[in-house]
């Protein structure tokens, strides 16, 4: 049956058995190299939210401690995996600290140093004081991946109390 009928089925009929497999395998290569960028992606978001949320938290303490006229002091916890922030009694020197934010745990796939060189595990305390400066003995907090991949270092700037992403 020749004609214009039977040249409208073959249009109509579908895809073809070859067609469909050169299309998926054209999916599956493009799914096989996107895979590896997407989780390295995923990696450097979840570093990136951390220490976003550390840098918040300490900007949040600095404008604390100027409006209180109180010492504000971002307290972390490196083998517990948390931070939080606490009020001091006086303005300088304080002796007794009240919880101002409660504990919050660090993201389960992100790893954590202190110090220059990202190897420190000792627990830092970042003093802001009403005068917009900051007291601290360490003043870098590294944020890692899970492999110990440095993604993001916190440094904290003592003359101007401040925490900056480097």
């Amino acid at each position: 049956m020749k004609g214009p009928l039977n040249h409208m089925r073959r249009l109509c009929a579908g895809f073809t058995l070859v067609e469909l497999l050169v299309v998926v395998s054209i999916m599956a290569i493009i799914t096989a190299i996107a895979i590896p960028n997407f989780l390295q992606w995923r990696k450097s978001i979840r570093s990136k939210e951390v220490a976003w949320d550390i840098v918040g938290m300490g900007r949040y303490g600095r404008q604390l401690a100027a409006n209180n006229n109180l010492e504000f002091r971002l307290e972390f916890d490196i083998d517990g995996r948390r931070y939080r922030l606490t009020k001091g009694n006086v303005p300088f020197g304080s002796t007794v600290w009240v919880e101002e934010k409660p504990w919050i745990d660090i993201n389960q796939f992100v790893n954590w140093s202190t110090g220059s060189a990202c190897n420190g595990t000792a627990d830092v305390n970042i003093e802001f004081n009403p005068n917009g400066t900051a007291d601290a003995a360490v003043d870098t907090i590294c944020i890692n991946d899970l492999d110990n991949n440095l993604r993001y270092k916190l440094a904290v700037s003592l003359t101007v109390g401040m925490i900056r992403i480097e």
